[in-house]
């Protein structure tokens, strides 16, 4: 009997996890709060994000994982050990991994992701490039010579990559996602209105109004602030235009990525991807017209394919499933006791 395997997108703005059998059991923030004097983890996931902005003196909330990346090594391990816990029980073999990491990362970058997943509880793991996993996520070809473009929306960056025969041919990124609108969008309000909004507002406003095309009818939200002049709450309507002004440095930063992939794609590869046409994924995919701005910026027609948000994690399971891809693609399991930690 051996223990369970699991395919773990680690992100900066969701850890999600799928089991062999089950296909996505845990999908939650990356947020934990800790009793401030001890670290004592007293929420994680989705009832941590709900103290954002409400947390008293003694409670502090953390996002250890930067831009896909580990930014605090204690801290992502407490949120992997409390999630994988929670996945495997009580099961006596320690489960098997393939997680996430951005690509282009350094050597000792993957060994502080790798080293945080083993002492998470993981009996061995290895890594795959974040938009790979996406790719083989959403069904890609692994042994086929034939160019896919994956563009990634995350929390905390986009990355574009050009995959092929089941390895990425080119990958870039930039960090624009998410989190960043989410402090455009607050900067905006105070700068132009003279109003202050927490996080959590910001980014309601980003899910119910932000497009990246302007959209033929009026749309607009109530919300909440702070008024600056004399901190007083206030009501305040703000509309989708507004917000779409806020964000298109954003999505045209996004398009630029693209266009800088598609630069130096090699010919042969730029037809496969113009004839398939480009794979948007992430958390940002369903951006009101982003699909639709992609297009008209590079030519190529944009797919949105199913649940976009499980595509990296379901690709993890995927590449676990198929083990000699795996080792075809010189993607090497660990343990602690191989990594010397």
């Amino acid at each position: 009997m051996v223990g369970l395997k699991i395919g773990l997108d680690i992100g900066t703005g969701y850890i999600t996890a799928a089991v062999e059998g089950k296909g996505i059991v845990l999908c939650e923030p990356s947020v934990l709060a800790l009793e401030r004097e001890t670290g004592l983890v007293l929420e994680e996931g989705s009832k941590a994000l709900e103290m954002t902005g409400r947390c008293p003196d003694a409670i502090k909330l953390v996002k250890p994982i930067l831009s896909g990346g580990v930014s605090e090594l204690e801290n992502t391990e407490k949120l992997l050990k409390v999630f994988l816990d929670r996945i495997c029980k009580n099961k006596i073999f320690k489960p098997t991994v393939v997680a996430t990491m951005p690509a282009g990362i350094t050597n000792l970058e993957k060994r502080n992701i790798l080293g945080c997943v083993l002492r998470a509880g993981a009996g061995r793991a290895t890594l795959i490039e974040e938009p790979l996993a996406a790719a083989l996520g959403i069904g890609v070809m692994l042994n086929k010579p034939y160019g896919t473009m994956i563009v990634n929306v995350g929390a905390g960056t986009t990355s574009v990559a050009v995959v092929t025969m089941g390895s990425i041919a080119i990958a870039k990124s930039v960090p624009v996602g998410g989190n960043n609108m989410d402090k455009i969008i607050k900067t905006y309000l105070k700068t132009t209105r003279g109003i202050a909004v927490g996080r959590l507002t910001a980014n309601e406003l980003k899910h119910t109004l932000s497009g990246a095309k302007m959209r033929d009818e009026t749309i607009a939200a109530v919300a909440k602030g702070k008024n600056m002049k004399d901190g007083m709450p206030e009501f305040f309507e703000v509309t989708a235009r507004e917000i779409n002004f806020a964000l298109r440095d954003s999505v045209d930063e996004i398009c630029a990525v693209i266009k800088s992939v598609l630069e130096i794609t090699p010919p042969e590869l730029v037809k496969d991807i113009t004839d398939d046409g480009i794979f948007l994924c992430g958390g940002l995919s369903n951006m009101y017209g982003l699909d639709k701005y992609i297009s008209e910026a590079t030519g190529i027609n944009v797919y949105i394919p199913g649940n976009t948000t499980d595509a990296a994690a379901l690709g993890c399971l995927r590449a676990l499933s198929e083990e000699n891809y795996l080792k075809q693609n010189s993607y090497h399991f660990v343990t602690l006791e191989t990594l010397n930690l």
